[in-house]
Order: C-alpha cells, then sequence, then structure tokens
C-alpha cells in the first residue's frame, strides 16, 4: 500500500514540474530595475492596452505646457500591480509629447525593492509612488493614486511650491 501511495505522488509531481515547466512560455518576465518606456509598454501587454486607451483632455495638456523645465518625477512602481498598470499607462501618456518633463520608470519586485536600492532609500512602501522633484528637491507624492487625476495633483503640487522658479 505504501508503494502505492508513494508512486502516486510521486507521479503526481512529476506531471506537475513538467506542466508548470512548459508553461512559463507565455508568462510575463518580472523586471526590477529602471526601466524604458518603450520596454514597459513592449512587454506588458495590460500597460499598453491601457496606455492605448487613455485620452488626455485638452485642459490636462494646457497644465502639462505650464510646467516648469526642472521638474523630474521618478515613478516606482510593480509590473504585477494593478494600481501600477492602470496610473503608469496615464502618466507615460501624459507625457508622451512633453520632453521638458524628466521621468524615470522604476520597476521593483514583489518585495518593493530594486537592485540599486533605491526604492528603500526613499521609503517606498506602496506602489506605484510618483515622487515629483523640482530644483532637485522633493515637493510631493503621489502613493497609489491620485486624489484628482496625476495632471491635476502634480499641477497643484507645483503651485504650492515655492520653488518654482522656471
Amino acid at each position: 500500500m505504501k508503494k502505492y501511495v508513494f508512486s502516486l505522488i510521486g507521479l503526481l509531481l512529476s506531471i506537475t514540474l513538467f506542466a508548470c515547466a512548459d508553461s512559463n512560455d507565455n508568462v510575463e518576465q518580472l523586471v526590477v530595475g529602471e526601466i524604458q518606456k518603450s520596454q514597459l509598454l513592449e512587454q506588458y501587454e495590460l500597460f499598453s492596452d491601457n496606455y492605448k486607451r487613455f485620452e488626455l483632455s485638452a485642459a490636462h495638456t494646457s497644465q502639462i505646457e505650464q510646467w516648469p523645465g526642472n521638474l523630474k518625477i521618478d515613478v516606482y512602481f510593480g509590473t504585477w500591480c494593478h494600481d501600477s498598470e492602470r496610473e503608469v499607462p496615464r502618466l507615460l501618456k501624459a507625457l508622451q509629447n512633453f520632453k521638458h518633463v524628466n521621468m524615470n520608470l522604476i520597476a521593483l519586485g514583489y518585495d518593493k525593492n530594486d537592485p540599486q536600492g533605491r526604492a528603500k532609500k526613499v521609503g517606498i512602501k506602496y506602489t506605484p509612488t510618483f515622487i515629483v522633484y523640482l530644483t532637485g528637491q522633493e515637493i510631493g507624492r503621489i502613493i497609489e493614486r491620485p486624489k484628482n487625476s496625476l495632471v491635476d495633483d502634480i499641477t497643484t503640487m507645483i503651485a504650492q511650491s515655492n520653488l518654482n522658479a522656471g
């Protein structure tokens, strides 16, 4: 009886291992660390689909045109995170025609860390986290989702900052 049980367990384990080994071909690889917009949109279908679907309003376009040239946004996100899948493509689409805004995309692992330790250094606990800098100083964060919209919230941060020297 013991032989039968062990044989059955062995067979089931073998089937499971072979099935899992073959199924990885269609699974998106987890990217961790700095990533380019093109790489993100090419490798992650949900990010790409949400990017294509998002439409920037004329009012938001006008707001972004007024943002200063010394604005930088570090985006800490997870390719595995549903909030990131929604919000990161919106920012990417909003900034697609505005090269005066410096943006860094930092993909995090499930532990919310990256190989360079940038996320830990700035205290990232939730994804996505958008850290907005003006003249090299942090002026605010958007964590998980904006209060109004990404563009409105960043515009408010800029307006409330006394660092807005063009």
